[in-house]
């Protein structure tokens, strides 16, 4: 369970601070939603779910930045920010029975339980006619590609820093246990503050370690599954809806010609048969409209994903190697305290030390 907590001033909640629980399974369902609900629009995927290290300490830290990136991106995009199904996420306190509700009325809309399945099946096959749509999709399998090598690379490199820090930790043991035999106090004193350096350095491989997963890790591995999640299949789905409507308009038209050459069509009703046509015709211009509208989202969207992509990545970066500049000096410091310590202990040391140095 996570506690979603949310502070806002918009005019859409009811209040200004609030907190919900949710699960794993809510956040999936959002994106889901927001993902039907909005063709065209990217919508910020959330972690992939795994059936490995799930109570593993590290892996649910690593997953909570995710999800909390991931809400916060949606909450502060100007599409997704207004849905209401993003309302109810994060205000609800009934949530489990408001969803339910929820899908029958989407259900509903869509013509009931069978509309619903029947829009999930593909239609007609897609020809694409807009190079620009090639060329991206191009682009992001190669990006995608890139990407998923890097993940794998920096979280190879967090392994061995963890493992790096359990060997320092030993090391550091086992000149604390030299420390405390019998080899003179001065030189045990020595030891032991060898040893407490050595502790130093493990916290901080491990301090890294967690830096790299939390940093250019969770960044890398957010943008490559949001390209996986990029609005080009909605934008099929609205073509195909789009026509089946053309279709249906088709059906229609050729039932009427038919009836009215068979003279089925009484006077009194040939209106009421020349508005089912009209009628079809609106939904197919619809659907046509809709499909040019998630052309068209797409687009910016895009523009948007490359322009959050560069100050993420930069961002990420910069916080990484200012984390690991700041860590290594203060393993310098210890160091260095550690060599004043011996050179103080040692008489004629400190004035040997500077005439070599001149």
């Amino acid at each position: 369970m996570y506690t979603v907590h949310t502070r806002t001033a918009s005019p859409l909640f009811s209040k200004s601070s609030f907190s919900v629980l949710r699960r794993y399974s809510d956040f999936l369902w959002l994106y889901e939603t927001l993902s039907d609900n909005n063709p065209g629009v990217v919508v910020p995927p959330i972690p992939e779910k795994s059936p490995f290290n799930r109570f593993d300490q590290s892996f649910v830290e690593q997953r909570r930045i995710a999800l909390e990136k991931c809400i916060n991106k949606i909450a502060n995009h100007a599409v997704l920010g207004k849905d209401q199904d993003l309302k109810l996420f994060l205000e609800s306190d009934t949530f489990s029975l408001d969803i339910k509700h929820r899908k029958a009325e989407i259900a509903h809309e869509r013509g009931g339980l069978i509309a619903s399945i029947g829009q999930t099946l593909t239609g007609p096959k897609f020809y694409e006619t807009d190079e620009w749509f090639d060329r991206q999709k191009t682009y992001l399998d190669s990006l995608e590609s890139q990407l998923r090598g890097l993940v794998k690379a920096i979280d190879a490199v967090a392994k061995q820093r963890a493992e790096m820090s359990l060997v320092i930790g030993e090391f550091a043991q086992t000149i604390g246990d030299l420390a405390s035999s019998d080899v003179g106090k001065q030189l045990s004193q020595s030891l032991m503050a060898m040893a407490d350096v050595e502790r130093k350095a493990q916290d901080l491989q491990n301090i890294q370690a967690n830096q790299d997963v939390g940093t250019i890790l969770s960044t890398v591995d957010e943008y490559a599954r949001m390209i996986n999640s990029l609005a080009f299949a909605s934008r099929v789905r609205t073509y195909h809806s789009w026509q089946n409507a053309e279709g249906e308009v088709r059906r229609v038209k050729q039932n009427h010609e038919k009836n009215r050459a068979q003279g089925r069509i009484p006077g009194d009703r040939m209106g009421q048969s020349l508005s089912l046509i009209a009628e079809a015709e609106r939904r197919a211009l619809d659907a046509k409209q809709e499909f040019e509208k998630a052309s068209r989202l797409i687009k910016s969207e895009m523009g948007r994903f490359e322009q959050e992509r560069i100050e993420d990545f930069k961002a990420s970066l910069q916080e990484f190697l200012e984390g690991m500049i700041s860590r290594q000096q203060e393993l310098i410091r210890a160091w260095e305290t550690y060599q004043q310590s011996l050179l103080t202990k040692v008489p004629g040391s400190r004035r040997d030390s500077t005439a070599v140095a001149a």
